[in-house]
């Protein structure tokens, strides 16, 4: 048995399907934490400079995020479509196909893309206007979002190249497009929206600008990579671009179900935010810092679950189902101690955490509540996630969305029922999140262990492309 960390097969490729399961789990996934510490970075650095104008201008980009969790439904509906079929093929060591697919995933990313960008820009006014926005907030708002809506178009072509490049096994290109992003970003920011020397002084506007041209930039860096075949997978494009139905209609199949889950998880947090509003100012604030904390805690179990999503498809594209299962569970348990430390670490260090974001006595006080009861589920919560890369990886998604719509139904039930009723206080609310969380866990598990996303077929149909 070959026991080497990670096969190379020549210049430009590993091979994933030999080596040291546990190793390379740990290999493909820390690439994959610090692209998104620098993504979380990114929105930071946009705050920071944003809130330097004035509550009006924090409101208004704030209240815009709405909108990027639909273009992230969409990143990830085209982007789980294609690592799925990149890897699978990859794991065959079919890599025209695998060529073919990011060809044919780009040419359906033109009709997404354009499609949400001139949707956005257009409708901006009137959707801020449903959310709520006071008059300058909407007046601000929609500026920024006709600016950033051009970012979008960028943005979610790049979602597409770094989930190809991830299918292959190469993780350390789309962070490396990820750190070109983020200095873009930190330098324009403060430049567009103060305006020193001979740059204009454009405010909320030049936030926009910043993030557009960021997006832009490293978009276009992502596809000279691919073009001149410094990743390791190459964009070949023919004399006639003709698109491929049956292409597109497996690559929509697999990834919409996840845009959907991501789709869920934003009505989710809606309706819980909802119920705390119940309870006051404090509430709302000690949830908001409590989700942030979490979500930085996150980052490496995402990470675990993307490298699972390469590994998982190319064992079974390779048609080593034992591998493919050793690889979910190698991943379940690496993401197992992440999650196990973090518990610890919130229980003890809950009140500190939470002082860190906030001078306010009532926020503190309640964000330590919220940081404890949701510590309990903290390894639940890595082995859902994980759980999810194994499922994209076997092209297998709709499991998690299934789930996903009923833990959403449920959530809303027992938090009314718990924070009204069992425990009279918001903290029902956070002990039915834990509840909810712990039986989608459950739930996932055992759709897992009954081995059918082993045996799902999704290439075997389709035509070879030369």
């Amino acid at each position: 048995m070959n026991r080497t960390k990670l096969v190379k097969m020549d210049r430009t490729k590993i091979d994933l399907t030999r080596g040291n399961v546990l190793w390379q789990v740990i290999w493909l996934s820390w690439p994959v934490v610090v692209a998104m510490a620098m993504q979380t970075g990114y929105n930071l650095v946009d705050m920071f400079w944003v809130g330097r104008l004035g509550p009006s201008a924090v409101a208004a980009v704030s209240l815009c995020g709405f909108l990027f969790f639909l273009v992230l439904a969409v990143g990830q509906t085209l982007g789980s479509g294609t690592i799925a079929l990149v890897a699978r093929f990859y794991g065959e060591k079919n890599y025209s196909r695998a060529e073919y697919i990011l060809l044919q995933s780009l040419l359906l990313t033109v009709v997404f893309s354009i499609t949400l960008a001139l949707g956005i820009g257009i409708l901006a006014r009137p959707i801020l206007i449903m959310l709520g926005g006071s008059p300058e907030v909407i007046s601000q708002g929609t500026t920024y979002l006709r600016i950033v809506a051009v970012g979008f178009f960028f943005q979610i072509f790049s979602y597409v190249i770094n989930y190809a490049m991830r299918g292959t096994g190469d993780m350390k290109t789309p962070m490396r497009i990820m750190l070109v992003a983020t200095i873009i970003n930190i330098i324009l920011d403060p430049l567009l929206i103060f305006g020193p020397g001979f740059f204009p002084a454009w405010g909320v506007a030049g936030a926009a600008a910043a993030t557009a041209i960021s997006m832009a930039v490293s978009c276009f860096y992502a596809a000279a990579v691919l073009l001149r075949g410094r990743s390791f997978i190459t964009l070949k494009i023919p004399r006639i671009l003709r698109p491929d139905s049956g292409y597109m209609r497996l690559i929509l199949a697999i990834g919409l179900p996840v845009g959907i889950s991501y789709t869920i998880m934003s009505f989710s947090n809606m309706a819980l935010f909802r119920i705390v509003a119940t309870y006051g100012t404090p509430a709302i604030g000690a949830q908001g810092i409590g989700f942030r904390i979490v979500q930085m805690a996150t980052l490496p179990v995402v990470a675990i679950a993307a490298a699972t999503t390469t590994l998982v498809g190319q064992n079974l594209g390779a048609r080593d189902q034992n591998r493919a299962r050793d690889s979910a569970f190698k991943a379940l348990l690496v993401s197992s101690i992440v999650m196990v430390f973090f518990s610890l670490f919130f229980f003890g260090m809950a009140y500190p955490l939470i002082s860190i974001f906030t001078p306010h006595t009532q926020i503190r006080t309640l964000g330590r509540q919220f940081l404890r009861i949701i510590s309990f589920s903290q390894l639940f919560a890595g082995a859902t996630i994980t759980l999810g890369g194994v499922f994209r990886g076997a092209g297998d998604t709709k499991p998690p969305m299934l789930v996903g719509l009923g833990k959403l139904g449920l959530l809303v039930l027992l938090a009314n029922l718990f924070s009204r009723y069992l425990f009279g206080s918001v903290e029902g609310v956070w002990w039915a999140m834990n509840i909810c969380t712990g039986l989608e866990t459950t739930v996932l598990f055992w759709w897992f262990h009954n081995g059918k996303w082993q045996e799902k077929e999704i290439t075997s149909f389709l035509p070879v492309q030369e």
